[in-house]
């Protein structure tokens, strides 16, 4: 879980350095629906913690966050060389 915000954070920080308005704007779009993924997986994670166990659940939307942050960095790298 770490892990996924420490990307997230690494995101966060490369979208401030990209210059193009539209691409930041579409970046930050991107991020908000992670950030939103994340969110549902924190509320999973309190009824994983209640069960002692990892659900279905958690594990369905901690790889639904995964694949959100990959598709956000491979738009990131996209952009950056775009508009350097």
């Amino acid at each position: 879980m770490d892990e996924l915000y420490h990307r997230v954070t690494e995101c966060v920080e490369q979208i401030k350095a990209v210059n193009n308005r539209l691409a930041r704007r579409d970046l930050l779009r991107m991020l908000r629906t992670v950030d939103s993924a994340l969110n549902e997986l924190d509320s999973e994670r309190v009824e994983c913690r209640r069960l002692n166990r990892n659900t279905a659940r958690y594990q369905q939307l901690e790889s639904r966050a995964l694949e959100l942050i990959v598709n956000l960095e491979q738009h990131l790298t996209l952009a950056r060389l775009m508009f350097i």
